[in-house]
C-alpha cells in the first residue's frame, strides 16, 4: 500500500462518529490511533511472544478462612459464655434428671398399695406410694416403715425391683418423687428435696402414725445424701430414725462434683447444688449402714469409705458396711441375697 493509499486509510478511520445527527454535540470519537496492517501484525507477534506477567491477583481463600475461623471462635466463645450463663442462673441441671412418665405401677404388678399426695411447706405437691408391710408368715417383724429416696434419675415408676427387695423384709414402705420428677410438681433443687423428704417424713408421723423411731431412712446414690440430710435433721431434733442405710453414696457433692465434671469450676455451685453427706452423717445418732460396691465407676468406693469412718467416729450407735457387686447402676442392697443382711440388721435394733 502507498504512502498516501495509508493516511487515507487511516483518516476514515479516525472520522468522529455522531450518533444523533440531531445533535451533533454529542460524539464519539476513536482515540487511538489504528495502526498499519503492518504494524498491527507485528504487535500481536509481540505480544504473543511476550512472557507472561509475575505479578498474580492475590488468592482470596486465605481471606475467607480467616472469616470463618474468626466466626466460628467467636460462636464457641459465645456457646461457652451461654453455657456457664445458664449453668450459674440452673445449676441444678448438672445434679438432676428427672423424668415426667411413669413406666410402671405396682398395680400393673398385683401388689397391694396406695397412690399418696403429699403436700411441702411451699406448697407443691409430691405423688408416692405406701405399701403395707406384707410380713412373712410366722415371722415376727418390727411394725417399722421403710421411707425410701431414689437416686437422680427417671422416677419411681422405674423402681419396681428396688421395692420388690423392699417388700421381702416385711416392712411397710413408702416410695415418693422428688419435685419435677414423675406426678411430682414443682422443679427439682437441692433445698426443694429437703423440704420434699421433711414433708413425707411428717406424713408417715402425722396421718399414718409412725413413731420417728418406726421409720428407716433409706437412700440410693443421690438419695443417701437426701437420706442423710433428713436423719441428721430428725437427730438434731431429738427424734432419730430407727436406722439409716445408705447405698452407693458419696461424701458431698462438691467431692463427686469435681470427679464427674474436672472441666467445671464445681466451687461456683456450691451454695445451690451441696449435701455436705460426710459432715451430717457423723450426726445421726441411730444405727448406719452402708453399702458401696468396689466396682462402682460413677461414685467411688472411697466415697463410702469416708461415710463409713465418719459415722463411725460421729453419734452413730452401731456400724455395719455391706459390699456390693458390680457398677453403680448394677450392685443394689435390695437383691435378695443382701435380704437376709440387712434384716438382721434392722432386727439387730430391735
Amino acid at each position: 500500500m502507498s504512502a498516501s493509499g495509508s493516511k487515507a486509510w487511516v483518516r476514515r478511520l479516525t472520522q468522529p462518529i455522531y450518533t444523533d445527527p440531531g445533535a451533533r454535540r454529542v460524539q464519539v470519537v476513536q482515540t487511538r490511533r489504528l495502526r498499519s496492517p503492518h504494524r498491527l501484525a507485528a504487535g500481536i507477534l509481540a505480544s504473543v511472544s511476550a512472557e507472561p506477567s509475575s505479578e498474580v491477583e492475590p488468592h482470596q481463600a486465605p481471606s475467607l478462612l480467616r472469616k470463618v475461623v474468626r466466626w466460628s471462635l467467636l460462636a464457641t466463645v459465645g456457646l461457652v459464655l451461654g453455657l456457664i450463663a445458664l449453668l450459674l442462673l440452673r445449676p441444678e441441671g448438672l445434679l438432676f434428671y428427672p423424668s415426667p412418665h411413669l413406666g410402671s405401677t405396682p398395680k400393673q404388678i398385683g401388689w397391694d398399695y396406695e397412690r399418696v399426695e403429699i403436700t411441702t411447706e411451699d406448697g407443691q405437691t409430691l405423688v408416692g406410694w405406701f405399701l403395707p408391710a406384707e410380713p412373712a408368715p410366722g415371722v415376727e417383724r418390727p411394725a417399722w416403715v421403710v421411707l425410701y429416696c431414689h437416686g437422680n434419675a427417671g422416677n419411681i415408676g422405674g423402681r419396681i425391683n428396688v421395692l420388690s427387695g423392699l417388700r421381702e423384709l416385711g416392712l411397710a414402705v413408702l416410695i415418693f418423687d422428688y419435685r419435677g420428677y414423675g406426678e411430682s410438681t414443682g422443679r427439682p433443687t437441692v433445698d426443694g428435696t429437703r423440704l420434699d423428704v421433711l414433708a413425707t417424713w411428717r406424713y408417715l408421723v402425722d396421718e399414718r402414725g409412725y413413731d420417728p423411731s418406726e421409720i428407716v431412712m433409706w437412700g440410693r446414690s443421690l438419695g443417701g445424701a437426701v437420706a442423710i440430710d433428713q436423719a441428721a435433721r430428725v437427730s438434731k431434733a431429738g427424734m432419730p430414725p430407727a436406722a439409716l442405710i445408705v447405698e452407693s453414696s458419696f461424701t458431698s457433692t462438691m467431692d463427686i462434683g469435681k470427679q464427674v465434671y474436672p472441666w467445671l469450676p464445681v466451687g461456683w455451685f456450691e451454695r445451690k447444688l451441696d449435701y455436705p453427706s460426710r459432715e451430717l452423717i457423723a450426726t445421726v445418732n441411730s444405727p448406719v449402714l452402708i453399702a458401696h460396691s468396689s466396682a462402682d465407676e460413677l461414685i467411688p468406693a472411697s466415697h463410702g469409705q469416708a461415710l463409713e469412718a465418719a459415722a463411725e467416729a460421729g453419734a452413730a450407735t452401731r456400724i455395719a458396711f455391706v459390699e456390693l457387686d458390680g457398677g453403680h447402676n448394677d450392685g443394689h442392697l435390695t437383691e435378695p441375697r443382701f435380704i437376709p443382711t440387712v434384716a438382721e440388721f434392722l432386727g439387730a435394733g430391735r
